[in-house]
């Protein structure tokens, strides 16, 4: 019998010559789709050249995850450690409170260059100096960044269409990508010169962004913002603007608001410890903590443009759930890592490890849970922010994010302090149980509540003049 397609053999009860057709008609017509969204969003100037310099940023920014790894190594006390992160942490929320005036007042082209002028200094001093001190004095300086970092992003986000905005906003993240570029060299250069690739290649990020620092000043366009009224007094201005944001957010994403709070507690206590309850407990070496977040980053970027699309088209709470429904799951391989380190035969391990050093680690538990938590992770802040963007009035943003950030990062401070004295004193597993059950509550949250408010955007953003 002739099961050839392409001679529409009547046996056959549909033509599949038809369906591949149909199939194919669908293809290119998401592919015009997304060409379409990507010239939408590529035809504003700015948003070209801050993409650019975001990147060369982002190429970096996966280094911060090994942070309290390396100050472990320096200074093993995960109360110091925890310490440390809330000190930062309150710093960058005292920060972006103030910022969020600043961003509305102060031409935001200046906020951009500042922020990256900020973040190469930071970079610069990791890279250069290994006394606890200075390490401080650098995480002071990029948690004080806050305070341009609010009418930073708020420049791109104003000029981004609405309709467009998962892309656009995704496409930043996107560039994550090319963190694997130094993670490479990170897991190369490990087992060479130990901490110290850490430095070096910190001492050239901060080159690098010192270049993307001039870059924004001269190729971004200025972005002069609203001045005071004649006659008003700066420090009335200040509590009433920031009020008035504040119950803008009350008022649009009020459930958002609560699982983000959670979830910054959460945050914190897992990124507290994971990677030194891997190295110092589950005796997973550097290199191979390197090469999962490798594996990390491969697995993120085809996701986030993935989510913003869906964000796009399938609305933001059906996306949340879907995302933050691997939360618990990564918590509980974490735990489960303790006693079952491994989730594969052992012999596994080993024949990966001899084809590349370190590559074993894909067959163990914990590789699975940082994964997991990590990619969502990402997923999850490109949702918060396509949220925002199609929430929130176009007027005041930089404000209003502000306060949005203020209020995570002072719940998120209390963490790692509460989260090293638990480590500390009874057993860092409790930290991971702790995770998980916020994990089941915020997930619990996002199914049964709104995220949002079904208010009109405080009547289309007119109280906000």
């Amino acid at each position: 019998m002739d099961n050839n397609p392409a001679t529409g053999n009547p046996e056959l009860p549909y033509d599949l010559g038809e369906v591949d057709h149909d199939d194919a008609e669908e293809v290119r017509e998401q592919t015009v789709g997304i060409r379409a969204s990507l010239s939408a969003v590529f035809s504003w100037g700015n948003y070209r050249a801050y993409l650019a310099t975001a990147w060369v940023f982002n190429a970096f920014a996966y280094l911060s995850t090994f942070l309290n790894l390396y100050l472990w190594y320096i200074i093993p006390s995960f109360i110091v450690i925890g310490a440390i992160g809330t000190v930062t942490s309150l710093i960058a929320a005292i920060s972006r409170f103030f910022g969020g005036y600043v961003g509305d007042t102060v031409n935001r082209k200046t906020l951009a260059v500042v922020s990256m002028f900020l973040m190469a200094i930071y970079h610069l001093m990791i890279g250069v100096f290994v006394d606890p001190i200075f390490i401080f004095i650098a995480l002071v300086i990029i948690s004080s960044m806050e305070i341009t970092k609010g009418g930073s992003t708020a420049y791109i986000m104003d000029n981004i269409p609405r309709e467009h905005s998962g892309l656009a906003l995704s496409l930043f993240t996107a560039g994550r990508v090319l963190s694997i570029i130094t993670l490479v060299i990170f897991a190369f250069l490990y087992p060479f010169i130990q901490f110290e690739a850490y430095r070096l290649i910190h001492l050239v990020g901060g080159a690098c962004l010192f270049v993307s620092t001039l870059a924004r000043a001269i190729y971004l366009e200025g972005s002069p913002q609203k001045q005071r009224g004649a006659g008003t007094k700066l420090w009335r201005t200040f509590i009433e603007d920031n009020t008035r944001a504040f119950r803008v957010l009350l008022t649009i994403i009020p459930g958002m608001m609560v699982v983000c709070i959670l979830d910054a507690i959460s945050d914190s206590f897992f990124k507290l410890g994971a990677l030194i309850y891997m190295n110092d407990v589950l005796q997973i070496d550097v290199q191979s903590i390197a090469i999962m977040m490798i594996v990390t980053l491969v697995i993120q970027v085809p996701l986030l443009l993935k989510v913003g699309r869906l964000s796009d088209r399938k609305g933001v709470k059906s996306t949340a759930l879907m995302v933050y429904a691997v939360m618990p799951i990564s918590a509980t391989f974490l735990i489960l890592a303790y006693w079952f380190p491994d989730w594969a035969p052992i012999a596994f391990s080993e024949s990966a490890n001899l084809i590349i050093p370190g590559l074993g680690v894909v067959f163990k538990t914990s590789f699975l849970a940082v994964v997991l938590k990590y990619v969502n992770d990402t997923l999850w802040y490109t949702v918060m922010l396509v949220l925002i963007r199609k929430r929130l009035p176009s007027q005041d943003t930089s404000k209003i994010l502000s306060m949005f950030w203020f209020v995570i990062f002072l719940a998120s401070s209390i963490g790692p302090l509460i989260g090293g004295l638990i480590s500390e004193t009874t057993n860092i597993l409790y930290l991971f149980v702790g995770v998980l059950v916020l994990n089941v509550l915020i997930l619990g949250s996002i199914a049964r509540y709104d995220l949002t408010s079904q208010a009109r955007q405080i009547q289309d953003e007119t109280t906000l003049m």
